[in-house]
């Protein structure tokens, strides 16, 4: 993928880089006509744009181990994005549509099904389809994330050349008129490092994921609320799960709660 984007984009526009966050990050480099700072003209800066790159087995598998929600709340936090490319590649239908490259749109393509049935799914831990377009609806709506379906790696570079002519064609100037702080990338990755210590909230939720019921929605949705498991046992302990379902859905105005009454039972078992 990286020679093909080099071919397409020139040698010195791509470079490989192992990046504390994200799978392909945007800069300006140094040499770059500008007028920032004298403090910060001589480094690169980052252009407000990351992407995370997923095949169908990467994000079924991020879901399930934990991966996922650490990813996402790693990009939420990081600083000068002005906006997050979720890239979920594979031939399969997302969203319920499958995709035509050749089109340029949906529909149309043939729905080659991910995977082979039962064994399969077993032996690769695949989740359902259904599944893993929920969860992309989810980082669209809720996370704020443009998600972006490609069915091939040169469906995936076609995309990136098209992101990256967006990009260069704004310029540098069009950062400064977001209102972000400029952000350095060697700033950049000292704040987005992974750390060896996970903070409390972060255990809280690779807990909340093994329990039975407990999807993406509903670890966050409960994350949210209590932070800690303390506060969590505490709360089941003094309300009843028609009080907790109703406060839980109180915080999503409307909109369907993301914990089950299941959900709640089997954290009674863990949690109390």
């Amino acid at each position: 993928m990286l020679a093909d984007l080099k071919k397409k984009l020139g040698e010195e526009a791509v470079e490989g880089r192992s990046l504390p966050l994200g799978d392909v990050l945007w800069v300006w480099q140094p040499e770059t006509p500008h007028c920032w700072p004298e403090s910060i003209a001589s480094q690169e800066l980052i252009a407000g744009w990351i992407l995370e790159r997923k095949t169908f087995a990467d994000l079924s598998s991020s879901i399930m181990d934990g991966r996922y929600d650490e990813q996402k709340l790693r990009l939420l936090e990081a600083p000068g994005l002005e906006a997050v490319f979720y890239l979920v590649e594979g031939s399969d239908a997302l969203f319920g549509l499958p995709v035509d490259p050749e089109r340029g749109g949906k529909g149309g393509g043939k729905d080659h099904r991910f995977g082979g049935g039962f064994g399969f799914r077993v032996l690769n831990r695949m989740l359902p389809m259904s599944t893993l377009s929920t969860t992309a609806v989810h980082i669209q709506i809720l996370s704020g994330f443009h998600v972006v379906h490609t069915t091939s790696t040169s469906h995936t570079v076609a995309s990136l050349v098209g992101i990256h002519r967006a990009i260069e064609a704004t310029g540098m100037e069009t950062l400064a008129k977001t209102g972000l702080p400029l952000q350095t990338y060697r700033s950049f990755a000292e704040r987005t490092r992974k750390s060896c210590h996970q903070r409390v909230f972060e255990a809280f939720g690779r807990m909340l994921r093994v329990v039975p019921h407990c999807g993406p929605e509903a670890t966050e949705a409960l994350v949210d609320e209590f932070h800690t498991p303390q506060s969590f046992a505490a709360a089941l302990r003094n309300n009843s799960d028609t009080d907790l379902l109703l406060r839980l859905k109180a915080r999503q105005r409307g909109a369907r709660a993301p914990v089950s009454a299941a959900a709640l039972a089997a954290c009674r078992e863990l949690f109390t």
